[in-house]
């Protein structure tokens, strides 16, 4: 791949690093513990209860997102970015764009 192309991913995946670590650090208030109070009702309490494991959902896949993005990177400094991990073939630009974090080519996935 082009010096120039690994260049505009390099900066493209430090871009949703920055992004998914900040959105980590704000979002650290949505998963504390429900507590268990009384002047909420029983359906109430179940809704917030809800709406913390969506939460700590969603945190586990920023992190994994966020661990792939480092792998990205690392591939990107060892020049193996943009090859298919499976078969050895370039990844398509166009699925590079979409998924710039991604290990293997459309037909490997």
């Amino acid at each position: 791949m082009e010096s120039e192309r690994l260049n505009f991913f390099r900066k493209r995946l430090e871009a949703l690093s920055v992004e998914i670590t900040a959105f980590l650090e704000g979002s650290k208030d949505s998963v504390d513990v429900v507590k268990l109070d009384t002047s909420i009702g029983r359906l109430s309490r179940m809704d917030a209860m809800q709406d913390q494991q969506m939460a700590l959902e969603l945190r586990r896949r920023k992190k994994r997102q966020l661990r792939q993005i480092d792998e990205a990177l690392k591939r990107v400094d060892d020049g193996s970015y943009g090859t298919c991990s499976l078969c050895g073939q370039p990844i398509g630009t166009e699925r590079l764009e979409a998924f710039p974090d991604v290990l293997n080519c459309v037909r490997c996935a």
